[in-house]
């Protein structure tokens, strides 16, 4: 009792972890200041991306796919699974004339599955749905009665979304699952553009501030089906499907003019004052489908593809305070996936050979459009898995490098080494005493 109580007090400390870490940024990412920031939600799990972000047809007892919900059958009956990862981020932006480099460490995932009836089972986690982090600055140089007036426009934005699921999947039959997840997006993100004139002493700084806050529900689906070819060969089939929805999103917005004294700011007139006002955001309908094929448990080949009505969230926000100001557009996105694990033997003494091998790549057409340019996404991924008692515990490791956008624009190379633990452990299963 004293064992269960000990984990149920771990969990409850890594969650608290969870929140706080979610809410942290590093990165300077300057595509994040459109929509709702940068995505992280699809390619979070360490495994997964491993292998690409190949998980439609991706099923196991002790690794939690909650890109799948119809997955979360494959836990066993008796067992509690809990699944933790970290990813660390090496990004460099570049254009044509200059280059920025910029490095991150943050929190994946933290998820826990367990079986609610012999068929039933159900998973609950935290991972980060999309982030804000950007500051860019402009110089001017203005004529006022003749003289040169200096002047510099600084754009800045903090936050992010972070998605809490429950998910529920029922084991149909031995080969066939179906499953859902409820979604909570909650946080907030923070934009600013502040007008500064250094070398004035009769200007006032000026800041157009505005918080958006979301909290809303939304909704996934998936199925996962697997047919025996012969004895050593199974055909798996997994889709998903995510239906399109508009949720309302409520703003904030001010205007004000500041002095700054020791590195502090300290408002002065309030311009126009605070005002709240509703905007829109629109989910895109998203539909998923893979196939794999599975030699026992040696290794394993899949393919996924995924469509999307347009590419990421459509924000549609007042344009009271801030204008039309944006230059990005929302496309119709189309996502491949390749990918495949060499399986370790849990029966082989050797080492080596109880461990698992994965590599895969993918590309995103339609990723974002920027002044009139498609910024597509493409990616190369390998990991493995070091085994940790007897295979009932999983450290994950994977490794990722990809190309984001254009140089015409501003493209992003991307590296990126995530670390997890996936670990299944019985909880469920009551001692027998002669």
């Amino acid at each position: 009792m004293n064992n269960k109580r000990n984990k149920a007090l771990m969990l409850l400390v890594l969650w608290a972890v969870a929140f706080s870490v979610s809410a942290q940024n590093g990165l300077n990412l300057p595509y994040s200041q459109f929509g709702v920031g940068d995505l992280k939600a699809f390619y979070s799990h360490p495994y997964i991306n491993s292998m690409g972000g190949l998980s439609y047809t991706l099923r196991k007892d002790n690794v939690i796919n909650n890109n799948n919900p119809a997955s979360y059958a494959a836990i066993d009956s008796n067992s509690f699974v809990f699944d933790m990862g970290l990813g660390f981020d090496f990004i460099t932006f570049a254009n044509e004339e200059k280059s920025l480099y910029d490095a991150d460490a943050a929190l994946t995932h933290i998820m826990v599955g367990l079986p609610l009836t012999k068929r039933w089972r159900s998973s609950l986690g935290i991972v980060p749905y999309s982030e804000v982090s950007y500051l860019t600055a402009k110089d001017l140089k203005t004529l006022t009665n003749g003289d040169s007036l200096f002047s510099k426009s600084v754009f800045d934005g903090t936050g992010g979304i972070t998605k809490l699921y429950w998910g529920h999947a029922i084991k149909i039959t031995d080969n066939l699952s179906v499953g859902f997840n409820a979604n909570y997006l909650f946080g907030k993100e923070t934009r600013a553009i502040t007008f500064e004139f250094p070398d004035s002493a009769y200007m006032l700084n000026s800041r157009k501030l505005r918080e958006t806050h979301v909290s809303n529900f939304t909704f996934d689906f998936g199925l996962q089906y697997f047919c025996k070819l012969n004895k050593d060969y199974t055909l798996g089939v997994g889709l998903t499907f995510s239906p399109r929805m508009s949720l309302n999103v409520t703003d904030q917005s001010v205007v004000y003019t500041f002095a700054t004294s020791s590195q502090m700011d300290y408002a002065r007139d309030t311009i126009v004052p605070l005002a709240e006002y509703k905007s829109v955001l629109d989910m895109p309908m998203i539909v998923g489908g893979g196939l794999s094929l599975i030699r026992n448990e040696k290794w394993m080949v899949g393919f996924d593809v995924t469509y999307s009505e347009w590419n990421m969230p459509k924000y549609t926000e007042s344009t009271e305070i801030f204008g039309d100001w944006n230059v990005m557009d929302y496309t119709k996105s189309l996502r491949f996936v390749l990918g495949g694990e060499k399986m370790g033997d849990v029966m082989e003494t050797n080492y080596i050979d109880r461990m698992s091998f994965r590599c895969g790549a993918h590309f995103e057409k339609g990723k974002l459009k920027v002044f009139d340019k498609e910024m597509n996404d493409f990616g190369l991924h390998a990991g493995m898995s070091f085994p940790v008692r007897k295979m009932k515990s999983l450290i994950n490791v994977t490794f990722q490098w990809g190309v984001y956008g254009m140089k015409e624009v501003l493209a992003k190379n991307y590296f990126q080494i995530g670390v997890s633990l996936s670990t299944s452990d019985t909880w469920f299963k009551k001692l027998k005493y002669d």
